[in-house]
């Protein structure tokens, strides 16, 4: 399961459920989004965030990232870890299996830096 998150200019930002499930954990728990956006965004359904929503969340994540270890990343329950992925399949833990990278929560916050317009979560 993807989402592609898209501006009214067509730049686009694809992401899979191992990252952007946590993603949304983080935004929800930091009060960033509130909990019926991140449902929303949750679906795979075409939901509009505005450009002030994309700037918070930019923001909040400049200040996030910077304590994050290089190697890090954030697990579902809002903990990080630099523990490698071993991209094993969790069956007896599934939270196990979700992991926010470094790489991803950067790209996502230079994407969302960008989208002064706002995005489409689709």
């Amino acid at each position: 399961m993807s989402w592609k998150l898209e501006t009214p200019s067509g730049e686009s930002l694809h992401v899979n459920a191992w990252n952007w499930r946590p993603t949304l954990e983080l935004l929800e728990e930091s009060g960033v989004l509130d909990a019926e956006t991140i449902a929303f965004l949750g679906f795979n359904g075409d939901f509009d965030l505005t450009g002030e929503q994309a700037q918070r969340i930019a923001a909040f994540l400049d200040t996030y990232l910077a304590d994050v270890p290089v190697g890090g990343r954030v697990l579902l329950d809002g903990s990080i870890t630099t523990e490698p992925d071993t991209f094993e399949f969790h069956r007896d833990d599934l939270a196990r299996n979700y992991s926010a990278t470094v790489p991803w929560l950067t790209r996502f916050r230079d994407f969302c830096r960008t989208a002064t317009a706002g995005f489409t979560v689709g």
